[in-house]
């Protein structure tokens, strides 16, 4: 019974100052505006195969195949574009990290989309720059086709990103690299998802 009453006592006291403290107010966030789209595949549909590893021949470099993309809703202050593009369903090791397969930096803030068959090289005549894959002196560059092995089909998230500047990277950028180059430049961001398996 004391226990009660001293516990009474004690919301009593503590009542008034909790109804005077408000909540911590939520993170500013804003509605994403831009959109992503690509004419070779519907939003959440199947990428076709040309567009993938199973036109891939063994032992040699990927085919400049990607998808075309374009995008709307550019925001005001933007001085580049940053696209990335990666698989869902994959968890490596016991990181935080998933597979990646194309990711650009410094595409023109007057882009609005990319071409199908982007050139697998590292820079292209407007400055954009694209990711490296390989080994000496094997290197390409840009698109790595889906390859997921069936019988679940993985999703593959494709990502611009509107920025306030351009990016310094070397050639040799990772995406962790490309990220924390971002971070504090994010304008605004869409996005679209295609699926594949083999």
């Amino acid at each position: 019974m004391k226990q009660m009453t001293l516990m009474a006592v004690m919301l009593a006291l503590v009542a008034p100052v909790l109804a005077q403290t408000p909540p911590p107010a939520p993170a500013a966030m804003k509605p994403v505006g831009m959109t992503l789209s690509s004419p070779d595949f519907a939003d959440g549909g199947i990428i076709p195969d040309k567009f993938t590893s199973k036109v891939y021949v063994a032992g040699q470099k990927p085919l400049a195949n990607s998808p075309a993309l374009s995008w709307t809703g550019t925001p005001a202050g933007t001085q580049s574009f940053a696209l990335i593009v990666h698989d869902l369903d994959v968890q490596l090791g016991k990181g935080l990290g998933d597979n990646l397969h194309w990711f650009a930096w410094n595409i023109p803030a007057t882009a609005t989309a990319l071409q199908q068959g982007v050139p697998t090289i590292a820079k292209l005549p407007d400055g954009t720059q694209q990711n490296r894959w390989g080994s000496a002196p094997n290197y390409y560059y840009g698109w790595g086709g889906p390859g997921a092995p069936a019988p679940i089909y993985h999703h593959y998230v494709f990502e611009i990103w509107a920025l306030d500047a351009k990016l310094d990277l070397p050639e040799n950028a990772s995406r962790a690299d490309l990220l924390k180059a971002m971070d504090g430049h994010v304008l605004d961001k869409g996005f679209t998802v295609g699926r594949f398996h083999r």
